[in-house]
């Protein structure tokens, strides 16, 4: 195998912020020269990929955002004609059980459609060289 499928990013490479307070340096002028101490910042900010985030990163999103809005309209279309036109049919001739049921599938799959949609999935993480050396001895044997 290639070395370079297997770069690691080194975490001591990447910028973080000092936690030390800065000395006070005045200068002539009394204007006071040092730096704002930087903020932290976020995963999705170090190493982006293809997702978008909302909300200070509180809400992520794949590339395709469009396929969520197109979701929820058909989910709300079919239900909304389920109880408009089918409910009081079932209600009145048979019992109030069905539409309560299907009122408790309705609000079930909004909030499992809400939990995935905007939920981090997670990541694999790659195999150090070590591991991936390893794997392609076991798999030549």
């Amino acid at each position: 195998m290639k070395s370079r499928e297997y770069q690691q990013i080194d975490p001591q490479a990447l910028p973080t912020p000092t936690q030390t307070p800065l000395p006070h340096h005045h200068q002539a002028d009394g204007v006071d020269r040092r730096k704002e101490p930087r903020t932290p910042r976020r995963k999705w900010e170090v190493f982006p990929g293809r997702n978008r985030f909302f909300c200070d990163g509180r809400i992520m999103m794949a590339r395709q955002s469009g396929v969520f809005p197109l979701t929820l309209g058909l989910i709300f279309l079919t239900s909304g004609l389920f109880f408009i036109f089918d409910c009081p049919f079932l209600v009145k001739h048979l019992t109030r059980c069905i539409p309560a049921i299907g009122g408790v599938l309705f609000v079930f799959v909004l909030i499992t459609l809400l939990q995935t949609s905007f939920t981090d999935p997670g990541i694999l993480p790659r195999a150090t060289p070590e591991e991936a050396a390893d794997i392609e001895r076991q798999i030549a044997l």
